[in-house]
């Protein structure tokens, strides 16, 4: 005799039992957000960018920085706002976001960024470009790391931006070439350094990069980290930030007045999501997310910090389990889950299985990692927590019995 499956339905969530439109907190701030400014949480940082880019427009100087933090820190957002101001000015603004080891693609897609709309006049000046050898040096060059030339390269680029009044090279997730031969990233900072050291006027290079690999360029090519003016080291939000934040999200979407600027949240509750994020605004806006979400399901008000307690506690089934889960990031644990029996499991093996660049895979296992949805080990691979593998052990139980 089979055995009756049930399904089970989650009812949609709806905000309005709080006044709200919808949930404010599922956006991250660097996923193109309209009217950013309004709900941007201001730091030190900020103020300090703004006097750069205000020194780099007013005198035409140049300058080059870092900026390091954990992911989820908020440097996409800043070097976003870097190239919005640049832009603003009539200038050039070249945004990459790294997102391969490959430094040949990683320079090519620095030029790319150059080149305007196609059109006839800009069809003209590329064939004119081709004519005089830019382009065929620069093909050449970046056809192989053998002919990768790093200060030919850095002059082409800096050429290149001479054209513009005001000008911005920014490279966003560095950390990204960490797999590269140390040969090839040598060849690249040294790019870089003789870039820095031959900068356009009215110019800014900055790139972003998180802390366990920003010690490891330093080592590697401690003369290109000395030519930087500045290193920004991103801290964690403060507690008074954090209400600043809950504030503003709440703000944009509210549909019915209330004195509470925080309702429907607690400032006991504000408080434990504060401490279980550990100050990173993106783990503060996921707990946030998904605890309006489930509050609102059961319409629990106000949302204090029980609430947030019981909601968050370990879940009592694995499709509960799974559920919980980022969307985004969902096939990788489900694939640990389901092909790998909960692991231990390399982020290699589940790049292959989820048919996703092994890079991608790895920065988001060690996101479920500080989100305490994974477990890591020292040898470099992932599991699920023990309560997940109870489940699990539970079902083989139930199948090998039928």
């Amino acid at each position: 005799m089979e055995k009756s499956s049930t399904l089970k339905v989650y009812p949609s969530p709806s905000y309005e039992v709080y006044g709200l439109s919808r949930n404010p907190f599922g956006e991250l701030a660097s996923e193109g957000i309209e009217d950013i400014e309004s709900i941007h949480v201001y730091q030190e940082i900020d103020m300090k960018l703004s006097m750069m880019i205000s020194e780099v427009i007013g005198n035409k100087s140049s300058i080059a920085f870092s900026i390091v933090g954990p992911l989820g820190m908020g440097k996409t957002q800043r070097l976003k706002s870097i190239a919005k101001a640049i832009s603003e000015q009539g200038g050039k603004a070249i945004y990459v976001k790294v997102d391969t080891n490959d430094i040949l693609k990683i320079t090519r897609d620095i030029f790319n960024s150059i080149k305007p709309p196609k059109s006839k006049t800009n069809i003209f000046l590329e064939n004119l470009s081709r004519k005089l050898g830019f382009i065929d040096r620069l093909e050449k060059m970046l056809s192989s790391t053998q002919e990768y030339k790093s200060r030919d390269i850095a002059e082409m680029l800096t050429k290149e931006l001479n054209r513009y009044p005001y000008s911005a090279l920014l490279l966003d997730e560095l950390e990204n070439m960490q797999t590269a031969k140390e040969q090839e990233k040598i060849q690249f900072f040294e790019m870089l350094r003789h870039f820095i050291s031959n900068m356009p006027q009215g110019c800014i290079f900055a790139f972003a990069c998180i802390p366990e690999a920003y010690e490891e360029y330093t080592k590697i090519f401690p003369a290109f980290f000395m030519r930087l003016h500045y290193e920004f080291k991103l801290r964690p939000m403060s507690l008074e930030e954090t209400f600043e934040l809950v504030k503003k999200r709440l703000n944009k979407v509210r549909i019915r007045d209330t004195d509470d600027p925080i309702y429907p949240f607690t400032e006991g509750a504000i408080k434990l999501i504060h401490e279980l994020g550990k100050g990173n605004p993106r783990q503060i806006l996921r707990l946030l997310h998904y605890v309006l979400s489930e509050a609102s399901k059961h319409k629990f008000d106000p949302i204090d910090d029980y609430v947030v307690t019981t909601i968050l506690e370990e879940p009592k089934s694995l499709e509960e389990y799974l559920m919980r889960i980022p969307k985004d990031y969902r096939d990788l644990v489900e694939a640990i889950v389901y092909k790998f029996n909960g692991g231990p499991v390399s982020y290699i093996q589940i790049a292959k299985e989820v048919k996703k660049p092994g890079i991608q895979v790895y920065e988001q296992l060690e996101e479920l990692i500080r989100l305490g949805f994974l477990i890591g080990d020292p040898k470099g691979n992932y599991k699920v927590p023990d309560y997940v593998r109870k489940f699990l052990e539970e079902r083989k139980q139930e199948e090998e019995s039928e």
